[in-house]
């Protein structure tokens, strides 16, 4: 009788799946998606109160793409300054390097980082999320994990277009490291700041420069040639919209022309033979968790130390939810941010 059924079941699965392996594209029935279980009632508030924003029009000049920046960065500085506030981190403007930064200094500074920097750089898909709106992230790592960090506000285009922000990060990574140990020494960066995180360190690399003791990068964008597989199965479910239309036409503005495909603009096809211990965050949300596992994977095969922590139901970037509000997964994320980095920086 099981040889009987084995024999009906098995050419029956063998059939479903080359046909399935047939199809290249696959279309899903519209679905009500409930929020995650397992997830921290802050969480599950701020999932359930969240709408996605309307698609926006690409701006079509560049005077309409800095109107567009200026604009858009408005409620990130206002954020920014609501986080300081409350997490008590002060911070001062300078140029640095020649480069545009912020000194964020938190209310107490662990002993760890007593006498060393770390280097941020902010993401805002290339284009925004500049002046002080570049302090978000900045200040949430400085508290949490009592550092004192550069946040370096890159020049931007349309204005200034790859390699511009590449040169800045550079630029800063050497004047800082003429007082301070390359190993004892973190870059980190979220989205567009994840992908200058990773193409700052192939930079370095490609310059023969030391890297850092350790990196990471958060929900990165590492591949601006093609869609990775999340931003097609995510879409609808992350606020950070959809690739199609603005934040595709952002990649273009960034790269003006140069190969999408080079690896200081898209990680993910570097040659890596070496690299820094890296940390990657991102979320079952997240448009970008594609683009983040594929390159944890390509750092894995080449056998450089490196986790990626994936939180349940969490968008594009929600871990840094705990700037304004406190989230047990946003304080889960900078105790992994921190142990990671006190594993690794010497």
């Amino acid at each position: 009788m099981k040889k009987k059924l084995l024999r009906t079941i098995v050419p029956a699965l063998l059939v479903s799946m080359s046909s399935s392996l047939a199809l290249a594209n696959i279309t899903l029935d519209e679905r009500s998606i409930p929020t995650p279980v397992g997830i921290s009632s802050e969480m599950a508030t701020i999932i359930e109160n969240r709408e996605l924003p309307p698609v926006m029009p690409v701006p079509e000049s560049t005077e309409e793409w800095l109107a567009f920046q200026k604009a858009f960065n408005v409620s990130g500085i206002e954020l920014a300054h609501r986080g300081m506030e409350r997490l008590g981190v002060t911070y001062e403007a300078k140029t640095y390097a020649g480069v545009e930064t912020f000194f964020v200094t938190p209310k107490n500074v662990a002993p760890e980082y007593k006498d060393k920097w770390l280097i941020h750089i902010h993401g805002g898909a290339f284009i925004f999320g500049g002046d002080e709106s570049a302090l978000r992230e900045a200040a949430w790592v400085a508290n949490g994990l009592g550092a004192q960090v550069i946040s370096i506000d890159y020049r931007k285009p349309p204005l200034n277009p790859f390699p511009a922000a590449l040169e800045d990060t550079v630029a800063v990574w050497k004047e800082l490291t003429k007082t301070q140990k390359p190993e004892a020494t973190a870059i980190f960066g979220t989205s567009a700041g994840g992908n200058l995180t990773l193409a700052t360190v192939l930079k370095l690399q490609q310059k023969g420069l030391p890297t850092p003791g350790a990196i990471y990068a958060g929900t990165p964008a590492t591949d601006l040639t093609q869609a990775s597989d999340s931003w097609h199965t995510l879409k609808g479910l992350d606020p950070l919209g959809q690739r199609e239309g603005l934040i595709e036409a952002t990649f273009g503005v960034y790269a003006d022309g140069e190969n999408l495909a080079n690896p200081l603009l898209s990680p993910v096809y570097a040659e890596i033979k070496d690299f820094p211990p890296t940390l990657f965050l991102s979320g079952t949300r997240d448009l970008l968790l594609s683009d983040t596992v594929r390159m944890h994977r390509l750092l894995r095969s080449a056998n450089v130390e490196t986790q990626l922590h994936v939180y349940d139901g969490q968008s594009h970037g929600d871990y840094m939810n705990g700037l304004v509000a406190e989230v047990p997964e946003s304080d889960d994320a900078i105790r992994e941010i921190g142990l990671f980095f006190n594993t690794h920086l010497k």
